[in-house]
């Protein structure tokens, strides 16, 4: 069937204040028609959206048999299948599609995971700041399917400056209009509204340790994500035998080693020993504006991360990856990463946004310092590279909870491949010059 748009876009209404993540839309039993076709799903709904992708959600349809597919349609010609049943031959991909199709969810398009396969992002994905309608229907296992849902239009943003239509969120005061009346393409538009309510200059000798923490939420014992290094907790063990936490006087530089062997049992048998920040427990914030100053590691296998992370993995969990930097640039390009990643209320699941990226005209982000900046609002992240807007979301899955502040060196996992242990690179390095965090008078604690 073909789609049959309205003449004009009805607005999204507000998610209700005990159910701000729209939980209780997925939960919401359908129920199967008696004329043998599947029931039209309901409540095809927007996410998450961004500048050149859109996370659509809705209720799950009913069948007297069994629904086996959801068919997306696009008002361009573009046709999406969701089953179950679909293979990709990496893990990440797989665990996407089952994710989406165990959470009646979709990205148009996640060209992080089908540039090429499935759903072919490469040639699908819709252009920045295009504006589509979508409606979606149920195919059960007779092949019958069902009408279609009523349909949604969605406007992406612009690559930079794109006006912010007026939304209601539990936590944006009716009278507040800052995230519609501000051109968001610079900070200079808006930090002056701004109050500095965290900064770490790394000017001293040493840590401040009513700041941060050497260790990570999870511990000094677990690696994650396949990752090499072991990260030294210097506060909890000043006598480890390495400190991967070197101050210039005006800069903090996390330098990352081969494990030496009189170290490998300490260090669980990491091949390489490095350097965590963490400000849980220490300091946290909802909603503001977060910048580091930073000289990004360039060597192949290094990763250099700096984000905000729910501290209890429970909840909604959200996490906004401010700038993620492989020192190998494995896609060709001089590519700094943002991604957005939060736990689905209703199943437990991690979604995350596509990793999206911001690319350098000239030479590389590790030749000199940059500033990685995320501002965080209501229903509303936006990154900035050198105080330039470089990606935007929005939608009622940003995150609502308390975040801290993570920075740390990752060398070799998943991701990052093993850096050379005989070539002359080590100590492996990520400069820190500092860590700021700005707050609206509205959000200040």
């Amino acid at each position: 069937p073909e789609p049959e748009p309205e003449p004009e876009p009805a607005p999204e209404p507000p998610a209700p204040t005990e159910d701000p993540f729209n939980g209780h839309l997925e939960l919401e039993e359908a129920v199967a028609p008696a004329d043998g076709l599947p029931s039209v799903p309901q409540h095809l709904r927007v996410d998450l959206l961004g500048n050149d992708w859109v996370e659509l959600n809705w209720t799950p349809s009913a069948d007297n048999g069994e629904v086996v597919e959801y068919r997306l349609y696009r008002d361009d010609g573009v046709t999406y299948r969701i089953r179950g049943d679909q293979t990709d031959p990496s893990s990440g991909s797989q665990n996407e599609i089952n994710k989406y199709w165990s959470t009646t969810s979709f990205i148009d398009c996640n060209f992080t995971r089908f540039a090429d396969r499935v759903h072919k992002c490469g040639e699908n994905s819709p252009e920045i700041g295009s504006s589509h309608w979508y409606q979606i229907s149920a195919v059960d296992d007779d092949g019958n399917e069902s009408a279609l849902s009523d349909p949604l239009f969605v406007q992406l943003y612009s690559e930079s400056g794109a006006p912010v239509a007026p939304y209601t969120d539990i936590y944006l005061d009716g009278d507040d209009t800052f995230p519609f009346e501000t051109d968001f393409s610079s900070t200079d538009n808006f930090l002056s509204r701004f109050e500095l309510v965290f900064a770490d200059e790394f000017n001293g000798s040493e840590l401040d340790t009513s700041k941060w923490n050497t260790s990570l939420t999870w511990g000094h014992t677990e690696a994650i994500n396949g990752e090499q290094q072991y990260f030294v907790d210097t506060i909890n063990f000043p006598d480890f035998g390495y400190d991967p936490f070197k101050f210039t006087g005006s800069a903090l530089s996390i330098e990352a080693i081969q494990t030496p062997s009189s170290l490998n049992s300490a260090a669980l048998g990491q091949a390489f020993l490095s350097g965590a920040l963490s400000s849980h427990d220490k300091f946290g914030f909802t909603y503001g504006y977060t910048e580091g100053r930073m000289k990004v590691g360039g060597v192949s296998g290094q990763l250099s991360s700096f984000y905000l992370f729910r501290r209890w993995a429970a909840e909604h969990s959200p996490e906004i990856d401010i700038v993620e930097y492989l020192g190998e640039n494995p896609f060709g390009d001089e590519d700094a990463f943002q991604t957005y990643h939060f736990t689905d209320t209703v199943h437990g699941n991690t979604r995350s946004s596509p990793t999206m990226i911001a690319k350098k005209d000239s030479g590389n982000f590790s030749d000199e310092y940059h500033t990685f900046g995320v501002l965080w609002e209501p229903s509303l992240v936006i990154w900035y590279i050198d105080g330039q807007e470089v990606k935007r979301l929005s939608g009622p899955q940003i995150g609502r909870q308390s975040m801290n502040i993570v920075t740390y060196l990752v060398t070799g996992s998943e991701w990052a491949p093993t850096p050379d242990t005989t070539a002359d690179n080590f100590p492996l390095t990520f400069e820190i010059d500092y860590i700021r965090v700005y707050q609206r008078d509205p959000y200040i604690r």
